[in-house]
């Protein structure tokens, strides 16, 4: 259950990442955003979605809350640099009685911070690993998709 702490990882976090790792574990256990470790304009992009600034992403996290998240695994963190790392998350969501084992998912979280005050100013999920579709089309929709999520989603999940 999301409540319950999580099975051991496969391999160790690295320690230098160990906010990021902790950041990511809140977010995709249906914990929420962590605002205070976020810059005002930080983005959070997936493949269908693009959310800016703490607002959108906090909401795009609160309604992640009703697709039941659990981790299959703990989150793992990566260092990359001094202001990148990635966070290897594998997910359970929609676990019920009709779907027992729900929709699993491995995706990679990349975390950048910013060098002024290493505050998030970035949060990319790529499902498998996958990198994001870069062409204009995707980008555009991925925003679309990224403001009406947030527009709708308080309205329709409460």
């Amino acid at each position: 259950s999301p409540s319950s702490p999580a099975p051991p990882a496969t391999a160790p976090s690295d320690p230098r990442c160990s906010k990021e790792r902790a950041l990511a574990a809140a977010m995709y256990s249906g914990r929420g955003l962590d605002e205070q470790a976020c810059s005002p304009q930080v983005t959070f992009t997936d493949p269908v979605a693009r959310c800016s600034g703490r607002r959108e992403v906090s909401e795009a996290f609160r309604a992640l809350t009703f697709c039941r998240p659990e981790h299959v695994e703990a989150p793992r963190a990566n260092f990359i640099d001094d202001l990148t790392s990635t966070v290897d998350l594998h997910q359970r969501y929609f676990s019920c009685a009709l779907l027992p084992s729900g929709l699993v998912v491995r995706s990679t979280l990349l975390v950048r911070r910013r060098a002024a005050d290493g505050l998030v100013c970035e949060l990319e999920e790529r499902w498998n690993g996958a990198l994001l579709f870069g062409w204009v089309a995707f980008r555009w929709a991925r925003r679309v998709n990224g403001m009406l999520s947030s527009l709708l989603t308080p309205l329709l999940l409460r």
